[in-house]
């Protein structure tokens, strides 16, 4: 007995250290990010001491008015936006039966609207930061991982007429004789991703014609489109394995300079795949006192690719509410990760679950904040009919300040 109660006076011990030694590489990881992130301030700062501007959002273009969109141009860098990214998210199955879910996401974010002059390699005109995350649906694991770098000496770019993105070994490349297609590469870390996602629909243009508002203020907006539906093929590496899969997944691509109001405390986004053919984008904008703005919307997008806008602002008679909230045992956050949703104009009722609750997002080079993002499943009806499908949900501002980072 006297021995039972000392391993188990060891075991408390040995997980309380490995909790604390967690709760500090988190707050390491937090400090170091935004180190890193918001070093573009310093950079920006030697730039311009160099002659060079280096721009503050004043000095870059808003998302306004009209544009002249142009695939593949439109899928490369948008330098006279201060920020941009490129997202990809999708669930995948391999020949055993095993399901995984998979987000991959590049960020830049621009230190001056123009070109600096090259006259050292080490000039840098963006910082770039990458997050790639795997869902282990048949051991509940959930691994993530982040890389953080300028696009100075190699390490980090982006081409401007066509879907080329990279950072450090990871890459998103076009697919020969695929306009919209991507070949994904993440190696290294955790897992690694080797996928090709070709485009069955062309491009969705969200808001006005691509123009998506996120609050009333000029320029609070940003330029956005979306591949609901990329039939994927590949390999997952996952403890020395190399497992083939297959399955869909979607990508989302918004520039802009300006997009967040200072009221705004984070979103929540959804991104749906439903077995009658149609997708469904949805987000919340929330603000600090507990409303959500008015700009909050979507789209919904049938079958044949036809577009039809969706308002979750006053007078809206959707439905949007939480049935579940899950707390983070690393970081204390709590996420509402399922959901009730009602949109009676498209007599669709849904309730989104997740396929598991711990795919939060701890804080890693380049984002400072922890964040939840992962894959769900979609059960309900439409027109009184059954309806299912998948996809995934992004739930920001729960698990730490948003800091400049979007705004």
């Amino acid at each position: 007995m006297n021995r039972a109660h000392h391993t188990v006076r060891k075991m408390s011990a040995t997980c309380a250290i490995s909790r604390r030694h967690h709760r500090a590489r988190t707050l390491a990881a937090a400090i170091m990010s935004a180190v890193l992130w918001f070093a573009s301030e310093a950079l920006g700062n030697e730039n311009s001491a160099s002659g060079i501007s280096a721009g503050g959002s004043g000095a870059f273009r808003v998302a306004e008015g009209r544009r002249d969109w142009q695939f593949p141009r439109d899928h490369g860098r948008h330098p006279d936006f201060r920020l941009e990214w490129w997202y990809y998210t999708g669930i995948l199955r391999a020949d055993d039966g095993r399901r995984f879910g998979f987000q991959v996401t590049f960020f830049r974010r621009g230190l001056s609207p123009t070109a600096p002059r090259r006259e050292s390699a080490w000039r840098t005109w963006s910082l770039y930061a990458a997050q790639a995350a795997l869902t282990d649906l048949e051991t509940g694991r959930f691994l993530h991982q982040g890389r953080l770098g300028r696009d100075a000496l190699g390490i980090a770019g982006a081409d401007m007429d066509r879907h080329r993105v990279w950072l450090a070994g990871w890459r998103a490349e076009p697919l020969p004789g695929e306009p919209h297609g991507t070949r994904l590469t993440i190696s290294g870390g955790a897992f690694a991703l080797d996928l090709q996602l070709r485009a069955t629909r062309p491009p969705v243009l969200h808001g006005e014609k691509g123009l998506d508002r996120k609050g009333a203020e000029f320029g609070q907006a940003s330029w956005y489109y979306s591949l609901t539906r990329l039939a994927t093929v590949g390999e997952i590496t996952l403890d020395g394995d190399r497992v083939p899969v297959r399955g869909t997944a979607w990508m989302d691509h918004e520039f802009g300079t300006s997009q967040l109001g200072p009221d705004l405390a984070g979103w929540d986004w959804f991104g749906l795949r439903l077995d009658d053919g149609s997708d469904l984008m949805l987000y919340r904008l929330r603000r600090r006192d507990g409303t959500f703005d008015p700009a909050s919307g979507g789209s919904w997008i049938g079958p044949s690719g036809n577009r039809r806008p969706i308002s979750l602002g006053l007078g809206s008679d959707t439905v949007f509410e939480p049935l579940r909230w899950w707390k983070s045992p690393a970081t204390g956050a709590r996420y509402p990760v399922a959901w009730r949703i009602v949109l009676p104009g498209l007599d669709l009722e849904l309730e989104v679950e997740p396929l598991l609750d711990a795919q939060e997002l701890a804080p890693t080079p380049g984002i400072p904040f922890a964040y939840w993002e992962g894959a769900v499943s979609v059960r309900g009806q439409r027109a009184g009919r059954p309806i299912g499908g998948e996809g995934y949900l992004e739930l920001t501002g729960y698990g730490g300040e948003l800091g400049a980072v979007f705004r």
